[in-house]
């Protein structure tokens, strides 16, 4: 039993590091050393509010939770390293104000818990189970015999569950302190259920912005300057870079094209002399898709595939075994299972092995030759003067944000542009690559947190302002229809007159989406302003204006209100208090002043 919990005790402690906001992580067969980065940085990935997260530390908290979960559910190593940093920050954050808040827990309390209440880490153990349940009777007997807490192993086993307990009800007495003015009235209850119970039907004629010509409206730049000034804070970003980079893609050459052209011959002949078409593509074809199904394709007609696919496969008799047939994909050996004719059409059933053209060893060995160079070269002389010498184009990256990703270069490249906030202008990267190719990059601007300047999101409001300007075109005409219903018109007469019909909706809540409407709308929230056969004024969205009249109201069941108000009290507090919790944690990770070297150690 001892050795199991010995085995088991790093899963434990790693349930102790984040025992407030929980994390679920995955295993990883990296070793987490460091050194990833552009540059060295000391023996800090990080600093929050004073308090050093090391490199050691951090390495070691991503080998416990490499090993968590089984290895079908593994994740990237960017994926991971930005979860263990995210939690790391938190559980720091609460534990420091765990201590400014004079949060404490009693050793009679921890006593208590370790005996009667062990964990969940603990009661997954095997060595407390029966039958796949946890057996109480099983920890009790370890945790109340002395003789168990000679040995060191086992004291420092229930160490680590007494820490583990104590940071849990450390945790949970410091959420019961911020949830504990959190209240919700009779009032919001009523309104809860509402919600989800009160319902209204209604007509409604909707005059679309899109039916609306683009010469019948105008946007003059004095109405794009009023937008951009009423909504800045939609404008708003954080610390921003730019950056411009050297892209060398992995392409195959010459010399590789012809290196496959030679490789799918070779295995026609081996297909010609008795290997298994369906094996050899299971191990060898480039497409995973129907790899796996031994290279089938299913049926096809003519002009499915690409035409020098289709051409060598229709010329084929089931059986046969197609000459190598090149494409934009690569080459491919095709064979034709069966023919036949569906409806008039001509259709095979095939199965292919496609072998894509794919950059060597060699050709990758020279492109890194060559960036690595291109490196030397911007480091001396600078960086465009470097583009300049060697041809190459430059690509831009835009502004980029921490944490966001070049979009060109994919997944895994925000440790490029974390790396790059923390430079100064003109600071050439490290040479790097993924799988598509490889890059140096230079910082070309950086712009602190403010306003998007109106001339970068100028065409973006154009759209903005001209789609409501098409939406107040629109209402001119619901408005005409109103005032003919006003004087004396059905709302069915005046909407036909003009060109428009009359939709009736289902009877649906304020929480519900409503076809043709939407949901939590200016149009949802006036039908339940309103009584029965009133109609409404112009209102006006972006898509279009709408004019509504109230058919019917189904109010709430008051027997029901009654019947479920204490359970709706209980759950509306609960959320509540999470959102209390959520904004109340916001907060205080804004207030804080973390520092970030990750990018200095790790790609992410």
């Amino acid at each position: 039993m001892m050795t199991a919990l010995r085995e088991k005790t790093a899963l434990i402690l790693w349930f102790v590091i984040f025992a407030f906001v929980g994390l679920i992580v995955v295993e990883w067969g990296a070793d987490y050393t460091g050194g990833q980065g552009p540059q060295a940085a000391g023996d800090d990935v990080g600093v929050v509010n004073g308090e050093a997260v090391s490199l050691k530390d951090f390495q070691g908290a991503l080998r416990q939770a490499a090993g968590q979960m089984p290895r079908d559910q593994r994740a990237d190593e960017s994926v991971l390293v930005r979860q263990v940093w995210d939690s790391y920050v938190q559980e720091v954050l609460l534990t420091q104000e765990i201590e400014r808040l004079g949060v404490q827990v009693t050793d009679k309390e921890i006593a208590y818990y370790t005996r009667m209440q062990p964990p969940p880490a603990v009661q997954s153990l095997e060595a407390f189970q029966t039958d796949g349940q946890f057996d109480m009777a099983k920890y009790t007997q370890f945790i109340g015999d002395p003789n168990n807490l000679r040995d060191p192993n086992n004291r420092s086993f229930v160490m680590q569950v007494e820490y583990m307990l104590r940071q849990q009800l450390l945790n949970y007495k410091l959420q019961r302190l911020l949830m504990s003015s959190v209240q919700v009235s009779p009032a919001e209850v009523r309104y809860f259920f509402a919600q989800q119970n009160e319902k209204v039907q209604i007509d409604f004629v909707v005059a679309p912005g899109s039916a609306v010509s683009d010469d019948q409206v105008e946007v003059a730049d004095a109405d794009i300057a009023a937008f951009y000034e009423e909504n800045g804070a939609d404008f708003a970003h954080p610390e921003q870079v730019r950056l411009s980079y050297a892209y060398f893609p992995k392409v195959a050459s010459a010399a590789d094209s012809q290196s496959v052209a030679e490789e799918i011959t070779r295995l026609r002949e081996e297909i010609v002399a008795g290997a298994d078409f369906a094996e050899l593509a299971e191990v060898v074809s480039d497409d995973q898709g129907s790899a796996a199904q031994g290279g089938a394709l299913g049926t096809f007609g003519r002009g499915r595939m690409v035409k020098p696919f289709s051409d060598a496969a229709f010329a084929l008799e089931p059986g046969q075994i197609s000459e190598p047939v090149r494409t934009r994909f690569g080459w491919h050996l095709i064979k034709v299972e069966d023919k036949t004719v569906e409806d008039g059409e001509d259709k095979v059933t095939a199965s292919h092995i496609l072998l894509s053209f794919r950059s060597s060893r060699s050709t990758e060995d020279a492109l890194r030759d060559q960036a690595d160079a291109f490196e030397a070269k911007a480091n001396e002389v600078g960086f465009e003067t470097a583009l300049g010498a060697s041809g190459i184009e430059a690509m831009d990256s835009g502004y980029l944000q921490r944490d966001q990703m070049v979009p060109s270069l994919g997944q895994g490249t925000a440790w490029l542009v974390n790396w790059a906030l923390a430079q100064d202008v003109g600071a050439v990267s490290r040479v790097a690559e993924n799988e598509r190719g490889i890059w140096v990059a230079t910082v070309v601007d950086k712009r602190a947190e403010g306003t998007l300047p109106l001339d970068e999101i100028r065409s973006r409001i154009e759209r903005e302002v001209l789609a409501n300007k098409k939406a107040e075109v629109a209402a001119e005409k619901l408005q005409q229809v109103r005032q003919v219903v006003e004087g004396g018109e059905s709302l069915e007469d005046a909407a036909s007159a003009a060109g428009l019909e009359v939709r009736q909706s289902a009877l649906f809540s304020r929480s519900e989406s409503v076809p043709g409407i939407g949901r939590g709308n200016s149009v949802t929230a006036t039908a339940f302003n309103m009584d029965t056969d009133e109609l409404s004024d112009v209102l006006t969205l972006r898509q279009g204006a709408y004019l509504i009249k109230l058919v019917e109201r189904e109010p709430i069941d008051e027997a029901l209100f009654a019947e479920q108000s204490a359970q709706l009290q209980q759950q509306l507090l609960a959320q509540r208090q999470q959102e209390a919790l959520q904004s109340w944690f916001v907060q205080l990770y804004e207030a804080a002043v973390i520092e970030d070297n990750r990018h200095q150690f790790f790609t992410f």
